[in-house]
């Protein structure tokens, strides 16, 4: 059965209505900008909550340390090279970048596909075609990493290229019930189907079943998860991807996207396998060794601004 959800009694009244109307006129003038003009907006504002927000700023520097430290382990090294030097400027730059991924979302989402084309390359693409061609289902293993906002139009572009599969997601609900009923509206309309997490997994396994694309963001800390080595240090992990992979026994394919220069964004696919993997604590390993390959290949291209470490 699915878990009965209690409504917070604040998510409803006055101030939530004012955040609701305040977030769709920014959305709305932001899907009205180009592209780069909002990823420079993003950037600007990303500068002022680096220059303000201070423990958020020591929070993304224990982070990149602990990163940094990795690479050196591994003898690795980041585009940007994140080294005791250059970790202040990495710093500013996880903030600057993470802004400019987000704003530059809604532009992105918001062109017609024959403008989207120009805009969005795919590498490794046969991995998700053939992923979809076996018909049970697939696990997209993505991180909050490029404009992660922008991920429900990818289904145009992957019924362009012929792949037809509907997407789907697991969420946290949002808690203003006036930003979730439109929230699930837009996506809703872009073809994107939502799963409340804290309704089970009934539902999932269903939509797997029937041969979707859920779309995991696992690169976040969890309250409840598995405590596994990430970047070398114990982090609490999901063990979902390989839960879902195993139970309904589907491939899982990573989601990599990353701007280049000029603002054009790449989107890479890469099979994972969870073969050899026997309980939660080898779903949670395996997808954290997935996630350190993803993101260390641009390091301030990841959303570093929280606790994700047990330290």
């Amino acid at each position: 059965m699915n878990r009965p959800i209690t409504k917070n009694k604040g998510c409803k009244g006055f101030i939530k209505w004012v955040e609701f109307a305040l977030a769709c006129l920014a959305v709305g003038l932001l899907r009205l900008m180009p592209v780069r003009a909002a990823y420079r907006l993003g950037k600007s504002i990303g500068w002022l909550l680096w220059r303000f927000l201070r423990k958020r700023r020591s929070t993304v520097r224990e982070n990149l340390i602990i990163i940094e430290r990795w690479l050196q382990s591994l003898n690795k090294a980041d585009p940007v090279q994140i080294s005791p030097e250059s970790t202040d400027s990495a710093v500013r730059e996880v903030f600057c970048r993470n802004c400019a991924n987000l704003l530059s979302s809604f532009p992105l989402s918001a062109l017609p596909l024959e403008k989207r084309l120009k805009q969005i390359e795919f590498e490794n693409f046969e991995v998700l075609n053939v992923a979809v061609k076996q018909g049970h289902g697939v696990v997209l293993l993505t991180a909050h990493m490029g404009p992660w906002e922008s991920v429900p139009a990818l289904v145009e572009h992957f019924e362009h290229n012929g792949v037809s599969a509907p997407l789907g997601a697991i969420y946290r609900p949002l808690n203003n019930d006036y930003l979730e009923k439109w929230y699930r509206t837009q996506r809703e309309s872009q073809g994107m189907q939502l799963f409340n997490r804290k309704e089970g997994l009934r539902a999932v396994l269903k939509f797997l079943g029937a041969g979707g694309m859920l779309a995991v963001f696992a690169d976040q800390r969890v309250k409840t998860g598995e405590l596994s080595d990430f970047f070398g240090v114990p982090a609490l992990t999901t063990p979902l991807v390989g839960l879902l992979a195993k139970r309904s026994k589907v491939p899982v394919v990573s989601l990599t996207l990353a701007y280049d220069q000029n603002c054009k964004l790449l989107v890479r696919f890469r099979q994972v396998s969870f073969e050899g993997a026997n309980n939660r604590a080898d779903y949670a390993q395996l997808t954290n060794r997935e996630l350190e390959q993803m993101l260390s290949e641009d390091v301030t291209n990841g959303f570093w601004l929280h606790r994700r470490f047990v330290t």
